[in-house]
C-alpha cells in the first residue's frame, strides 16, 4: 500500500542518489561532521535493527530446512560479495583495465544493492513513525554510500552513475509497494542485504583519520541506538 510515508522516503532517496556529492560538500555542518553523522546512525541501524531482524527471520524459518543458519550463510555471502567488489579494484587484473570500467562494475553491483536495499524498506509493513525512522538510516546510509562512489570517479558518477543508481532505487521502491512482503524471497534479501550492509558500513562509512569527527560519529550512533531501543519497546515494533 502507497502512502504518504512511503512516497516521502522514496523522493528522499531518489534525491540523495542525484545529489549526494554537493549534499555532502556544501553541508550547513561541514563534510566530516556529515559523514561522521551518516556512518555513526548507520553503524547503530545495523546492530539495533539490521541483526536482530536477521536472527528474527531465521527463528521464523523454525529449522524447516537442514541447518538452523541459512540466513546468516547469505548474510555472509553478501559480506564477501562486496569485499570482492572493492578488493577487485585494487587487484593487478583491474590496474590494466581502464578506470571508467571498474567504475561501471562497481556501480552496477551497487546499483542491485540500492535495489534490494530500497525493496526491503517498501515492502515492510511499517508506518508513520517507524517507517519514518528507518528511512532515516537508511538515507544517511545512502548519503555515505554514493557519495564515496562519487569521489571514487566524479565525472561518471555525474554524467552517469548518480541516475543508474537513481533508477534502481526507483525500482526498488515500485517492486517493493507491488511485490511479496514476507516469505523466503524477502527472507534472503534481507539476509543478503544485511551482510553486505555490514561490510558497506564497517569499511566505507566509519570515519578514519581526516575524514572523522569523533564526537559527531560517537554522539550520533547513541543516540539513533537509545532512541531506537526507546521507540522499539514503546510502540512494540
Amino acid at each position: 500500500m502507497v502512502t504518504i510515508e512511503s512516497i516521502i522516503i522514496g523522493i528522499i532517496f531518489i534525491i540523495i542518489q542525484l545529489y549526494a556529492l554537493p549534499i555532502v560538500e556544501r553541508s550547513p555542518i561541514g563534510q566530516r561532521k556529515l559523514l561522521s553523522l551518516s556512518g555513526g546512525v548507520a553503524i547503530a541501524y545495523v546492530f539495533v535493527y539490521i541483526l536482530p531482524t536477521l536472527h528474527g527471520e531465521q527463528d521464523k524459518l523454525g529449522g524447516s530446512f537442514a541447518l538452523d543458519t541459512e540466513l546468516y550463510f547469505l548474510g555472509l555471502i553478501g559480506l564477501l560479495i562486496y569485499f570482492a567488489v572493492y578488493a577487485f579494484a585494487e587487484t593487478k587484473t583491474a590496474e590494466r583495465l581502464k578506470a571508467d570500467t571498474i567504475y561501471f562494475v562497481q556501480i552496477s553491483f551497487f546499483m542491485v544493492y540500492s535495489f534490494i536495499v530500497t525493496y526491503i524498506v517498501f515492502s515492510s509493513d511499517v508506518q508513520r513513525v517507524e517507517s519514518l525512522f528507518y528511512g532515516l538510516a537508511v538515507s544517511l546510509h545512502f548519503i555515505g554510500l554514493s557519495y564515496h562512489l562519487g569521489k571514487e570517479n566524479e565525472r561518471l558518477h555525474k554524467s552517469a552513475g548518480r541516475y543508474m543508481l537513481a533508477g534502481a532505487t526507483l525500482l526498488g521502491a515500485f517492486a517493493g509497494i507491488f511485490g511479496p512482503s514476507s516469505g523466503l524471497f524477502v527472507d534472503s534479501i534481507i539476509a543478503f542485504s544485511s551482510g553486505a550492509m555490514i561490510f558497506n558500513v564497517i569499511s566505507k562509512e566509519i570515519p578514519f583519520e581526516k575524514n572523522a569527527h569523533l564526537p559527531t560519529f560517537l554522539i550520533s550512533s547513541l543516540i539513533y541506538s537509545i532512541m531506537l531501543l526507546v521507540l522499539k519497546g514503546f510502540f512494540n515494533w
